[in-house]
């Protein structure tokens, strides 16, 4: 009997993608090349955003051997030293010191960007930020994993995934879904026909971001707005506008539910129907009338359609050849 190999962390992740609820994200700079030996085991990172979504990623990596937390970025104070003294207590608690005053806290990314010591960020920003942070952060030479939704628009998407090659960094969006047993044992029971022929995907997230307008009201102190707005048209600071609910039903800052809760759900049942590399076809917008909800058509064979679309659908099943997936 062979004697089992010894493999090593390195040699694993070089040469396995590895997919996890909390990413890897693996930089040239972590790695070995060339024959030289890396100078430090561990990923060096900095986090851009560190409230809800970004807070609880930083305490995932705060836990991790093979990660090392550098800095921090906030345009709220008050989250911005927050985040910065959990960094410090942590690291500080494994110490027989019991002292560590290695974090760094910024207000303004490029600062954290401009860090030769920092090999991959972490962007948790609300929405309309992701696509300038991403790029900015590939021109610097460092790897992203930037939460869900990818973009604000379409065009963004585009830039960001040139930028990424452009520069040959590694990039990653939050898809925790993926990562999940329950959703990867029903897309294996859809394709591999164990409940039949899918006649539809309904999926329920909610509806699209919307203009919104809101009275003024006084910034709070220590933060700054003015940057928290950053690319998005300039509107008077509004407590609405600034929580995560109020800003991700607002459209000059996100998609709305269609691309929160979208980006994991299309996600989902495009990986069910085996379309990873693909989309729809058509796409038929509800107009009040036959069609209820926002509907996609794929070119896969045989009917697939939803509620409403039903009868439209596969009445017409030997000329349309289509599969359906349906938001409400």
């Amino acid at each position: 009997m062979s004697q089992p190999t010894s493999v090593t962390r390195r040699k694993f992740l070089k040469g396995a993608a590895v997919a996890a609820a909390a990413p890897y994200v693996i930089t040239r700079t972590a790695r070995a090349q060339d024959g030289r030996t890396a100078a430090n085991d561990r990923i060096t990172l900095g986090f851009i955003g560190v409230g809800g979504m970004g807070g609880g990623l930083l305490g995932r990596y705060l836990g991790d051997r093979d990660a090392q937390v550098l800095a921090v970025c906030d345009v709220d104070t008050q989250r911005r030293e927050d985040a910065r003294n959990r960094v410090n207590d942590q690291y500080g608690e494994a110490r027989k010191s019991g002292a560590y005053k290695g974090c760094d806290a910024y207000n303004d990314f490029r600062e954290l960007l401009a860090r030769d010591d920092i090999d991959a960020v972490v962007i948790a920003t609300p929405d309309h930020w992701h696509a300038i942070i991403s790029i900015e952060a590939a021109k610097a030479g460092k790897d992203v994993f930037c939460e869900k939704p990818l973009s604000l628009t379409v065009r963004e998407a585009r830039a960001m995934v040139d930028a990424t090659r452009r520069y040959g960094r590694v990039f990653q969006t939050g898809s925790m879904q993926r990562s999940w047993r329950e959703f990867r044992y029903a897309c294996e029971l859809v394709r591999n026909g164990r409940i039949g022929q899918v006649q539809s995907i309904n999926i329920g997230i909610g509806g699209p971001s919307v203009d919104r307008y809101l009275p003024e009201e006084p910034v709070p102190a220590g933060l700054d707005w003015n940057m928290w707005l950053g690319p998005a048209p300039w509107k008077p600071f509004n407590k609405e506008r600034f929580s995560p609910g109020g800003w991700r039903a607002t459209r000059d800052y996100s998609g709305g539910q269609m691309t929160d809760w979208g980006a994991h759900h299309y996600d989902i049942a495009q990986w069910a129907l085996g379309m990873d590399n693909s989309g729809p076809v058509e796409v038929h917008p509800p107009n009040g009338k036959d069609i209820k909800q926002l509907t996609y058509r794929y070119a896969n064979a045989g009917c697939r359609c939803i509620t409403a679309a039903r009868a439209a659908c596969c009445s017409s099943a030997a000329k349309a050849k289509s599969k359906w997936i349906a938001a409400t």
